[in-house]
């Protein structure tokens, strides 16, 4: 398993402790070498003294461990020597103090624990001077061969601890690094990136994961996995170690996923790198491609077939009013005014089909999407409200400007409208709410109707798409054209028996635009 902690700060850790545990031991051999017990120290008339000399040593273990803490910052961070060389002083003196009030027979020994917590966190360099000025303590008593060879074993271990001290340092600033290279690498990505181990808890993600499925690293890190993929349409428990280009549904969003095996820090431990890249976006471009080839398709057609239909509708329309004129026959009357009806729908269907290949072409100009709406709703409420059908509107007066023919989006907005009241009974509301950003200008057009099903929401702006029997399915086909025309986006929403949302989404127009627009115009 990956290790969250810093190196540095363990290797911080491992000396705070040994500090910790020096200085309990030293109060530990004063008090047994002097023959002084916490019990006796109570019954004695030195308590007062005590008490001092045990608070003296307190703030002075506080000090000596400060120092020791800027002495590691200035090794990793600096590369100076101030606070190494006072700790280093502190620590020889605190030490030469003990071994005077001390039993004589073990201040040699004790002298190994100062030069080794010198020498690891100060360096060789300062661990030897500190056996220098140890051993010229013991040089001041009467010299005997083993103290000879006791001080050089002290310089031999000052240089042993202060060079394997040395390469603790090197190692734990490489791990350092590379941990704080490969956190950086992997938040360079566009794409969501995991890494769990073989029991499926997240060691490592980036900053992606938070923007994909809205939650913090916090929240997932050192958890398990499965919480990202709770609502996944292909559940976890089914996934492969390891698979390419797997194409899942989360709510109303889709992603691709990509999973590797890698090998763990641990022996025997396997990791899962996984790769999350949402393509919602992609594949509404995608469908949009698709309806626009489908729309170049239907144009096509009905470019070539328009004139050759229409003509002969014409030469029928003629014949049939003929007809009616020659004979007033009450029954022929009837069936000449039925025929003509549909002779009119077909053509209708030809109009719709010739406006789907080619709009009709109007000036752009600075449009607000609330002036539309106000002009145009007594127009479209007016049916709906004689249905007993209820009208909401709640328009947002900061919405910025965009760019169009207003004719098209009246047109876009009475279709919608249109739509929601079929969709509609007595009692049912229809709302329209506009708002925006420095960035788009949307309106909302809701309806509390029956719905639409799920495998009808992705086709409802494919030409002649309709589950209407009296429809032509060009509508919303036409709406959708005119909508991408005016570099805006349309989005669909619905639940059966709860309604349905229209989502129109134009592009705002800059004040730059704004200012030469209103230049052009005068």
């Amino acid at each position: 398993m990956i290790n969250n902690m810093s190196p540095i700060v363990m290797l911080k850790e491992i000396y705070w402790i040994s500090h910790f545990l020096f200085f309990s031991l030293i109060l530990l051999l004063g008090s047994l070498t002097r023959g002084i017990y916490l019990k006796d120290i109570y019954k004695s008339f030195y308590f007062n003294l005590a008490m001092l000399g045990m608070l003296g040593s307190f703030f002075g273990f506080l000090a000596v461990n400060y120092l020791f803490l800027r002495a590691i910052e200035e090794r990793f961070y600096s590369g100076k020597y101030y606070y190494r060389i006072v700790y280093a002083v502190v620590l020889t003196f605190f030490a030469l103090l003990f071994t005077v009030f001390s039993n004589g027979e073990i201040h040699k020994l004790i002298y190994v624990i100062p030069v080794a917590l010198i020498s690891l966190t100060s360096g060789s360099v300062l661990g030897l001077a500190s056996s220098v000025f140890l051993g010229y303590d013991i040089f001041l008593h009467p010299i005997q061969t083993d103290e000879i060879s006791f001080i050089l074993c002290l310089a031999l271990l000052a240089w042993i601890v202060g060079q394997i001290s040395q390469i603790n340092f090197r190692y734990a600033l490489q791990l350092e690094n590379e941990k704080n290279f490969l956190k950086d690498l992997i938040e360079t990505f566009s794409e969501g990136i995991t890494i769990c181990n073989s029991t499926g808890q997240v060691l490592l993600c980036n900053k992606q994961i938070e923007q994909i499925f809205k939650i913090n690293k916090s929240e997932i890190l050192g958890k398990s996995e499965t919480l990202l993929w709770e609502q996944c349409s292909i559940p976890y428990h089914k996934w492969m170690p390891n698979f390419m280009n797997m194409e899942t549904q989360i709510d109303d969003r889709t992603f691709l996923i990509n999973r590797f095996t890698l090998k763990g820090p641990e022996v025997k431990e396997n990791c899962f790198v996984t790769v999350i890249n949402d393509i919602t976006e992609l594949q509404q471009q995608k469908n949009k491609m698709q309806r626009l080839a489908t729309l170049s398709a239907v144009g096509e057609l009905a470019a070539g077939a328009a004139h050759e239909i229409r003509n002969p509708l014409t030469t029928v329309r003629g014949f049939i009013q003929l007809i009616q004129a020659k004979w007033p026959d009450p029954k022929l009357a009837d069936l000449s005014r039925l025929s003509l009806e549909e002779l009119d729908r077909v053509n209708g269907i030809v109009t719709s089909m010739l406006q789907l290949a080619r709009p009709e072409q109007a000036e752009s100009k600075l449009l607000n999407i609330n002036d539309i709406v106000n002009e145009t709703w007594d127009l479209y409420t007016y049916s709906g409200m004689r249905k007993g059908i209820q009208y909401e509107k709640h328009l947002d007066e900061t919405v910025r400007p965009f760019a169009g023919s207003d004719k098209q989006i009246k047109q876009v907005l009475l279709n919608i409208m249109q739509n929601a009241e079929r969709a509609c009974n007595r009692g049912d509301t229809i709302s329209v709410r506009t708002y925006g950003d420095d960035k788009h200008t949307c309106i909302d057009i809701s309806d509390t109707g029956r719905g639409i099903s799920p495998e009808h929401i992705e086709k409802i702006l494919h030409p002649f798409f309709t589950t209407d029997p009296a429809g032509t399915g060009l509508g919303l086909a036409i709406c959708d054209r005119i909508i991408s025309d005016h570099n805006g986006t349309i989005k669909v929403t619905s639940e059966l028996g709860v309604g349905t949302t229209f989502t129109l989404a134009f592009q705002v127009v800059n004040d730059n635009e704004n200012k030469a627009s209103k230049n052009h115009s005068k």
